[in-house]
């Protein structure tokens, strides 16, 4: 019976070892289970690490690359920018200089004006320099100044393709006188008082300028510019007349 007891005794002994062994064994199985998961993981994160790394160094090697073509476009255009300033410089100045030519050349057709048939010739000289000297200043532009004189060429040329009586005074001596004008195109101006009394027509002076000739005095000639204008204030029929015009020297 002790033997049957021992016996007894050393069989449950070994079935707590025999426990306790499986008991270790599932531990160390768990965690070695728990330790490749942990290491699975980790080499998991290793490597989405190391991808980032990467695609965090191609973005930087791209990114660098750009801004080195980003520099190079910006030191082109740097350069580009200062051959146009360098060409805008001369432009200009060329510019400036042939606008300062030009006016004075449009500045010159003053005497030109000043000379020419005396019919609205202070507006005509003040407009000339006036487009003078708004090119001089640079208000306005050269082809704009070249538009404008030409215009002023053109309205007098049209003056010798029109005729025209208008009402007013003229200075006879020391008189002012009331009567009646009129131009005939760009070559003859008659002038005949209210009361007849005075008839004048324009002439050439010796220097080439022009005067008003009284010609009152004579009665051949103050009867020519009497119908010369009483057709052209049709205060008789139509019919050809004969008017007095002046010629320079040069032209005779």
């Amino acid at each position: 019976m002790c033997l049957a007891g021992v016996f007894s005794q050393a069989q449950e002994t070994v079935e707590s070892v025999r426990r306790q062994i499986k008991a270790v064994e599932a531990e160390t199985a768990r965690e070695k289970n728990m330790h490749d998961a942990e290491k699975k993981r980790h080499a998991e994160f290793v490597e989405v690490g190391r991808k980032k790394v990467q695609a965090i160094s191609a973005q930087s090697k791209a990114l660098k690359a750009e801004m080195d073509s980003l520099k190079a476009e910006l030191k082109h255009i740097s350069e580009i920018r200062q051959k146009t300033m360098g060409t805008i410089r001369w432009y200009e100045s060329r510019k400036g200089k042939y606008n300062e030519s030009f006016a004075k050349v449009i500045d010159s057709l003053v005497p030109v004006f000043e000379s020419d048939f005396p019919y609205r010739n202070e507006e005509t000289v003040k407009s000339v320099r006036e487009i003078a000297e708004q090119l001089h200043k640079g208000v306005i532009e050269a082809d704009d100044a070249l538009n404008r004189t030409l215009e002023v060429f053109y309205d007098r040329i049209r003056l010798g393709y029109t005729t025209e009586v208008w009402k007013g005074f003229l200075q006879v001596d020391t008189r002012s006188v009331p009567g009646t004008f009129l131009r005939y195109g760009a070559v003859a101006s008659i002038f005949v008082s209210n009361d007849g009394n005075d008839v004048l027509w324009l002439a050439r002076t010796a220097d080439g300028g022009y005067a008003w000739k009284n010609v009152s005095d004579d009665l051949a000639m103050r009867t020519v510019l009497k119908d010369v204008m009483k057709v052209a204030e049709g205060k008789t029929a139509p019919r050809l007349v004969t008017i007095p015009v002046a010629f320079p020297k040069e032209g005779e």
